[in-house]
C-alpha cells in the first residue's frame, strides 16, 4: 500500500494511524520506513473509532506537514492508490472518491452491504440536503483550510464523522465535488457501519442535524446562527 501511494508521484509524505494493532501491521510499517523515510506512524494505545482516528490524523498532519491538500484513504486495499492523481486534479476543498457518481462502482459486495450503504447515503443526502451522491466514502481529498475547520468543529468519534465532514464543508460553503472510483471489498475485517452501535450513531447524527436544519429554517438568520 505504501509503495503504491508513493508510486503515484503525487504524495510527499504518508501518515498512518494505527490502533495498537496486534496482527503484524506495525512490523510491516517499520520495514516500510526503512525504504520510505517519508512514512510516519502514530500508534493509539487506548482509543478506538474511525472519527477520532481521522481527527488525530488531521491534527497531526497540520502540525507535521506544510501541505496544501490532504489525501485520506483506507489501508485495507479497498481504495486504489492509482486514483489519487485523478482526485487531486479536481479543484475543490473537498473531493470525494465516489462509488455512486457516474463511472464509479463497487466490486464484491453482498446484497446486504449494498442495501446498508444505499440507505445510509440516501438518508444522509436527502435529510441533510448534501450536494453529493456518496456521503460515506472514505477516499477523499481535503484542502488545508477545510482540515482546519474540521479539526476546530467536528464532534463525532465514529463512522458518522464521514457525514459530519461533508456537512461542515457544505454548511460553511466550501467547494465540494465528486470523482468516480471503483471500490473493492476489503480482504479481511468488517464494515464500520455493520454494527448496531455505529449504525445508531450514524442515524442519530443525521436526524439531529436534519431537525436542526428544519428548526433553523423557521428562524430569522440571526436566530439561526445563535441556535447553531
Amino acid at each position: 500500500m505504501v509503495e503504491s501511494i508513493f508510486a503515484t508521484g503525487c504524495v510527499d509524505a504518508i501518515l498512518v494511524i494505527d490502533d495498537d494493532s496486534k496482527d503484524g501491521t506495525r512490523d510491516e510499517l517499520e520495514r516500510a520506513k526503512e525504504r520510505f523515510p517519508e512514512l510516519d506512524v502514530v500508534v493509539r494505545r487506548n482509543e478506538r473509532g474511525l472519527g477520532t482516528a481521522l481527527l488525530l490524523g488531521f491534527t497531526e498532519a497540520l502540525g507535521r506537514y506544510n501541505f496544501d491538500r490532504l489525501v485520506v484513504m483506507d489501508a485495507d486495499l479497498s481504495h486504489d492508490s492509482a486514483a489519487i492523481p485523478q482526485l487531486l486534479a479536481v479543484p475543490a476543498d473537498l473531493v470525494i472518491g465516489s462509488r455512486y457518481y457516474s463511472g464509479g462502482g463497487i466490486k464484491n459486495w453482498p446484497a446486504t452491504r449494498r442495501i446498508i450503504s444505499f440507505v445510509a447515503n440516501y438518508a444522509a443526502r436527502h435529510l441533510l440536503r448534501l450536494p453529493v451522491r456518496d456521503v460515506t466514502s472514505g477516499f477523499r481529498v481535503y484542502s488545508r483550510r477545510l482540515v482546519r475547520k474540521i479539526v476546530a468543529e467536528a464532534a463525532c468519534g465514529g463512522y458518522e464523522f464521514q457525514v459530519e465532514a461533508v456537512w461542515l464543508a457544505a454548511a460553511s460553503q466550501f467547494s465540494v465535488e465528486e470523482s468516480p472510483i471503483e471500490f473493492v471489498e476489503r480482504r479481511a475485517g468488517k464494515s464500520k457501519l455493520a454494527t448496531w452501535d455505529e449504525s445508531w450513531k450514524f442515524l442519530r447524527f443525521v436526524i439531529d442535524k436534519s431537525l436542526l436544519r428544519g428548526w433553523s429554517n423557521r428562524l430569522t438568520p440571526d436566530e439561526a446562527r445563535r441556535s447553531a
